[in-house]
């Protein structure tokens, strides 16, 4: 057992955070989550309830912060091109600075209770739909020229996923250089007019 100092609730979803990204969510128990911090699993109901609750935390942690980096990179802008460039930069900083909590938001949402499932499936729906309305709004607009705004938005969403493949923090591009060239990507999957 590793130890550490005293758990917190967020030492304790952060490790889970972890954890869940290598392992899956229902490959990790409380005595794994317990054994990564050196506490004992009875104590890590101090700080939370169930494992449920903690990979609820994780994933609206994380859609919270997704939305707010979006609110914040779209905030003032106008352009419907420069709308899409920022907004998949914002996309692909997030998926490249936040991989593990990307994962479990990817990769665990059946294993979230109904309830909790809706509410996170909502924030997602949320997210995704801004960025479809800007491309929709661009290919109204003429200024993008794809044939299929809704496959072209498809591409653009995943387009963090790709980027998070491939990423090392420690390899030839920063994180900022990588989402600036997919934010030009994004601009010719639309096929921008300029």
């Amino acid at each position: 057992m590793q130890r550490s100092t005293a758990a917190t609730r967020a030492t304790v979803v952060d490790s889970a955070c972890a954890l869940f990204a290598d392992r899956g969510y229902r490959g990790t128990s409380m005595k794994d989550i317990a054994e990564a911090l050196g506490v004992s699993a009875p104590g890590l109901y101090n700080h939370v309830a169930s494992k449920q609750e903690i990979l609820y935390a994780i994933m609206d942690k994380a859609m919270d912060r997704a939305i707010a980096a979006l609110d914040e990179a779209l905030a003032g802008i106008d352009d419907v091109a420069e709308q899409l460039r920022r907004a998949t930069e914002s996309l692909v900083l997030d998926f490249l600075r936040y991989p593990a909590e990307v994962t479990v938001c990817n990769n665990e949402v059946r294993g979230l209770e109904p309830v909790n499932r809706l509410a996170i499936v909502a924030k997602r729906d949320q997210y995704a739909g801004r960025v479809r309305r800007i491309i929709e709004s661009g290919h109204r607009a003429g200024r993008f020229q794809t044939r299929t705004p809704d496959l072209a938005a498809f591409a653009v969403l995943e387009m963090g996923n790709g980027a998070k493949s491939w990423f090392r923090p420690s390899g030839r591009y920063p994180d900022t250089y990588v989402a600036r060239e997919y934010g030009e990507f994004a601009l010719r999957i639309v096929g921008c007019t300029g």
